[in-house]
């Protein structure tokens, strides 16, 4: 039984971990927001049997992500070192799996789909009330508010569609596998 949880979670972390990395590959600006974190974060809220897990893998693998990310590719961006952790960011992240803790209890497509449009949405609406709470490149009136949102609307697109995309291939990869390897399902 211990082998089977052991097998399971170096699985489910070990998937993770490739959508992680698979964010280096969607670099191009027409590209922007098409990644696999919401998928990552959806996808460890419902395997995980011990949800600090399930926010702790993810988060820590959209970190590291992020370090290699903003002090590599978007060095240009940062004038000093990056320690890529923006509040915001984290915040929303995690509501995303929190979407994936709570709906996808039982994963079944009509689920995971409610999962990738409530995470998705989440995301939207938390990340850019942070931004927009910032106060830095938004004024703090509802005018700064609804400027913020409106700026923000064209990366929802890519958000949901890559959210819909990277779920698709974790989850069916992960479903697929568990019926070739039984202790996967345990």
């Amino acid at each position: 039984m211990k082998n089977s949880i052991n097998l399971r979670f170096g699985v489910i972390a070990g998937m993770i971990a490739i959508a992680a990395v698979s964010r280096f590959l969607f670099l191009t600006p027409s590209l922007a927001n098409f990644s696999p974190v919401g998928a990552m974060a959806l996808f460890g809220g419902a395997y995980f049997a011990n949800k600090r897990w399930a926010y702790a893998l993810p988060v820590l693998a959209l970190w590291l992500s992020n370090l290699v990310l903003n002090n590599v590719f978007y060095k240009e961006y940062y004038p000093s070192f990056s320690m890529g952790f923006e509040w915001g960011t984290f915040v929303s992240f995690a509501v995303v799996v929190t979407a994936g803790v709570v709906l996808l209890k039982k994963v079944t497509l009509t689920n995971l789909l409610a999962a990738n449009v409530v995470g998705t949405l989440g995301f939207f609406i938390v990340s850019n009330l942070c931004v927009w709470l910032g106060g830095q490149l938004y004024t703090t009136d509802m005018n700064g508010l609804v400027e913020c949102y409106g700026n923000a609307l064209p990366f929802l697109r890519n958000t949901m569609l890559s959210n819909l995309l990277f779920s698709g291939v974790m989850f069916g990869a992960f479903e697929l596998a568990k019926r070739q390897v039984p202790k996967l399902a345990v």
